[in-house]
């Protein structure tokens, strides 16, 4: 049976409401009701303090970003599944790890720069390598983003030369002629968000670009999905892997370039959980289980 978003929405609230029990804190149907959606059926499905929706408490709102208390947050889940202490991915210890990291995309019109927000930033120990994650828990669902003419102007781009023809050209090919009412030209994916992947290589780029000194020699920019069992999770990945092939084929040489070792990839939160080692967070892998729910197909 396929599910509408308001019932995977409460197989997501009952799994945290069972997860919570490993912290031993009791959810009930009072913790949940924001006054932010008071006049939506929604309002239920986000918690009245943010901090229940976290496996630890050691990151602020702020540091998290907007729609952290939404049982549907990915700023919450990409939390949830590393918290801010060092840990083992693929057997290399990474370390440092920042949430809502900010780097530099174009000039905006007032002359500062216009940022790219990146979900969680973390280095290997050495500081060799990087990852720099865009997650999607439900966000997928939603339509992709329209792109603002500025990525299409020259004098905004923070790089010069044919670097710069060569990203704005291949904007064109993520976009159809049309606009908005706000002047933003629209996507041609029906789900993935291939145009906030391509700003956030952009701004990946104009910060290596600027700091040539850095350690770092490798850099993956992952796009990390909650994935469930439904037709339109089939088209986003379908697109999400056309897409990465074509955006590699752009911003490969650019950074081979500069001297790193760049890739887009794509992978689903459960299979990205299983290149951890948990074998010293074992409660935190336990409280994990509240995003394992399947969505059949009909």
């Amino acid at each position: 049976m396929k599910l509408n978003e308001l019932e995977v929405l409460q197989l997501l609230k009952d799994g945290l409401i069972e997860a919570a029990k490993v912290k031993g804190l009791k959810l009930t149907e009072q913790s949940f009701g924001s006054q932010r959606w008071r006049n939506s059926e929604k309002r239920v499905f986000y918690l009245h303090d943010y901090r229940n929706n976290l496996f630890d408490t050691s990151c602020s709102k702020k540091e998290l970003g907007t729609g952290v208390e939404a049982v549907r947050s990915s700023a919450a889940m990409i939390f949830n599944l590393f918290g801010k202490k060092d840990f083992v991915l693929d057997n290399k210890k990474y370390t440092g790890i920042k949430y809502e990291e900010e780097f530099p995309a174009i000039i905006a019109e007032k002359g500062d720069s216009h940022n790219a927000h990146l979900d969680a930033v973390f280095h290997s120990s050495d500081n060799t390598e990087m990852y720099a994650i865009e997650a999607k828990l439900l966000e997928w669902k939603d339509s992709p983003k329209n792109l603002a003419k500025a990525y299409l102007d020259f004098e905004r781009y923070l790089i010069s030369g044919k670097e710069r023809q060569t990203i704005s050209a291949f904007f064109r090919t993520l976009i159809i002629e049309e606009q908005d009412r706000y002047g933003r030209y629209k996507h041609i994916s029906e789900r993935y968000d291939a145009i906030q992947m391509t700003i956030h290589a952009l701004a990946l780029y104009n910060h290596f670009l600027k700091y040539k000194d850095s350690k770092v020699k490798k850099l993956t920019l992952l796009n990390l999905v909650w994935k469930h069992d439904c037709d339109e999770y089939a088209k986003e990945e379908e697109e999400a892997l056309a897409y990465i092939e074509k955006a590699n084929a752009v911003f490969v040489p650019l950074f081979k370039h500069i001297g790193i070792d760049f890739s887009v990839k794509y992978s689903t939160f459960q299979d990205f959980k299983k290149r951890i080692d948990f074998t010293n967070d074992v409660e935190r892998l336990e409280y994990l289980k509240r995003y394992e729910i399947t969505v059949h197909s009909s």
